[in-house]
């Protein structure tokens, strides 16, 4: 017996499990509104809360992770943050392997100067090499951008840089950070299926098999119709990811709800 997407849904609303709910899975969760009394019920955290789209964040942060997800919630919820207070998150963030790419993407998203400095990076025709599981600051600049910036790129450039995106991939699916969740219908599928098919297999965290499979039917439009094989969190990904995008809702960080 198959199990969809949907089935997957309610079979998690019917036994909530709270620990499932990853902050990529809460972030995925505000998309779907069915999901809103059950998140209510079983969220007591105000950061959590805050990501699931059920209340503001926390006025405070002492982390550097509580901050990025707390400025995540802002803008998942239509706030852009002040250029300020987004540029000192990013230079916070600068160099750390997790939490680098999202505060430049809230740092790209709340300030057009920032913006304008994102695109002429990926002006520069000029690849550098990665070595793996390296965060390049090239890839950085990237995946702050890539949706607004690819399409007015000249289309062989713009397959470069797809195919040379895909070595920053594997960071994204072992910290569950949903980077490349607003930029793959920009990115060359071409580029990105392959990939996407050898990191299906790698060992991952709990939720990363469910995000490729996330990541392969945003490029090709298939692997979600059934979710048997996948764990408990990898089929709450899953399930949500094609949820939010049945119900309407906007992608995460691509600057508020939809």
């Amino acid at each position: 017996m198959s199990l969809s997407p949907s089935s997957c849904l309610d079979a998690w609303i019917a036994q909530p499990d709270p620990l499932l709910l990853s902050p990529a899975a809460l972030r995925l969760a505000r998309q779907v509104p069915a999901l809103r009394p059950t998140l209510a019920d079983i969220l007591t955290a105000p950061l959590d809360r805050s990501l699931a789209g059920l209340g503001p964040p926390p006025a405070e942060s002492d982390t550097l992770a509580d901050a990025v997800l707390s400025a995540q919630a802002r803008v998942d919820g239509g706030a852009l943050l002040p250029p300020a207070e987004a540029a000192a998150l990013e230079e916070r963030a600068r160099g750390d392997a997790r939490w680098w790419v999202p505060a430049a993407r809230l740092h790209v998203l709340s300030c057009p100067a920032r913006a304008r400095q994102a695109r002429m990076a990926l002006s520069q025709m000029d690849l550098p090499f990665v070595l793996p599981g390296e965060l390049h600051p090239m890839a950085v600049e990237l995946l702050a951008i890539a949706d607004r910036a690819l399409p007015s790129l000249h289309v062989d450039w713009a397959r470069k840089l797809s195919a040379w995106s895909t070595d920053t991939l594997l960071l994204d699916l072992r910290h569950l950070g949903l980077w490349f969740w607003p930029h793959l219908r920009f990115l060359d599928e071409r580029k990105i299926q392959r990939p996407l098919q050898r990191l299906a297999r790698k060992r991952l965290p709990p939720g990363g098999r469910g995000l490729v499979r996330v990541y392969q039917w945003q490029v090709s439009g298939t692997g979600l119709h059934d979710l048997t094989d996948l764990p408990p969190a990898d089929r709450l990904i899953a399930s949500l990811a094609a949820s939010g995008q049945t119900a309407g809702g906007g992608t995460v960080a691509d600057g508020g709800d939809r």
